[in-house]
């Protein structure tokens, strides 16, 4: 009986620390991704649009991030397709590059966001409401085999975010691009280019990344570059970075006030001749990597709740019968001498 009440004690508390373990990935980072479309009627331009390429500028703050993308997309039919495309404000999506991890991607209602067709600014066609909680949407025209070019502008929130692996867990900013959902549209997707900037003085050996291909940086200029040929095929890995410490009374409000601003400094960017820009390979630790002593903790204490009272009990045995055999050989020396 003693030793069934002790093996149910042991697969309780087994229970409870593994229950603690929460599901390792980014949490909660800003960031944004590909457009999708959204509306069934629309499913007659599904793989008929392809996604010729992208060039995604993004500048990192202390709290917040500025992104600028470029998309170029070719109607391959002999028809105007007129759909509807969107933004998600919220998604997790389950990592393509490292399976256990899970990539919850918070873009706070995706700030000040301007959208342009060919230059032309366009409207809204619809914003995240009661019906649509989570989209921000455009209707757009794609002429007959004609290449169409959007651009966004938007403001994300970095700071709310955590990074999780088993009992560790890291309270960073982190910033999320999602390479994945490109694959909606008609493959592959020819040449993308992704230009990150480290700004605030943001140090790259605090900066944690997972990339889908090679990095390379230009120390100068504080700048992180990777290039992609010939995908969208299939979901591709996701660009993820963690940098800095959360910021305590961050107000997120007096950035959105200063758009214009900002807009104007990632346009800046974006117009760089990154060409005569001298970048060099970069190894950057992985982001879903945490530092910390939890796992480490909860091991010791898990291996010492089922293997610790049977190695003490065995450890105590041991010492008693080197205490019987020592008084054994003593009293039989004693008995010789009489």
């Amino acid at each position: 009986m003693k030793r069934f009440v002790y093996i149910f004690c042991i697969f309780i508390g087994s229970i409870f620390l593994i229950s603690n373990s929460a599901q390792p990935g980014v949490w909660n980072a800003g960031g944004s991704g590909s457009f999708t479309l959204l509306y069934p009627e629309d499913s007659i331009a599904y793989k008929k649009i392809q996604m010729q390429s992208e060039k995604i500028y993004m500048q990192l703050y202390k709290g917040f991030a500025t992104v600028k993308g470029n998309y170029f997309f070719k109607n391959t039919t002999n028809d105007t397709l007129k759909i509807k495309v969107g933004y998600p404000i919220n998604n997790v999506f389950k990592n393509v590059q490292f399976h256990d991890n899970v990539n919850e991607v918070n873009v706070d209602g995706l700030y000040k966001i301007k959208g342009f067709v060919n230059n032309k600014e366009l409207s809204l066609f619809e914003k995240p409401n009661a019906e649509n909680e989570n989209w921000y949407v455009w209707e757009i025209a794609f002429l007959p085999k004609k290449t169409t070019h959007f651009s966004v502008y938007f403001l994300v929130n970095t700071n709310n975010a955590k990074i999780m692996q088993g009992y560790n867990s890291d309270e960073k900013n982190a910033f999320i691009y999602l390479i994945e959902t490109g694959s909606l549209w008609k493959s592959p997707i020819e040449n993308g280019d992704f230009y990150t900037q480290l700004k605030d003085n943001i140090s790259i050996k605090n900066t944690k990344v997972s990339s889908p291909t090679s990095l390379f940086f230009n120390s100068d200029n504080n700048i992180l570059h990777f290039n992609m040929t010939d995908y969208g095929k299939n979901p591709d890995p996701n660009f993820v970075l963690s940098y800095g410490e959360t910021l305590k009374d961050f107000n997120f409000k007096e950035i959105t006030q200063k758009s214009n601003f900002y807009f104007s400094e990632i346009d800046q960017f974006s117009k760089t001749n990154f060409n005569e820009i001298a970048f060099e390979p970069i190894n950057l630790k992985n982001v879903y990597e945490v530092d910390g002593i939890g796992n480490a903790s909860i091991n010791i204490v898990f291996y010492l709740a089922i293997y610790g009272i049977p190695i003490f009990l065995s450890l105590i045995a041991i010492f008693i019968i080197l205490i019987i055999i020592k008084n054994f050989r003593k009293s039989k020396s004693i008995t010789r001498i009489f």
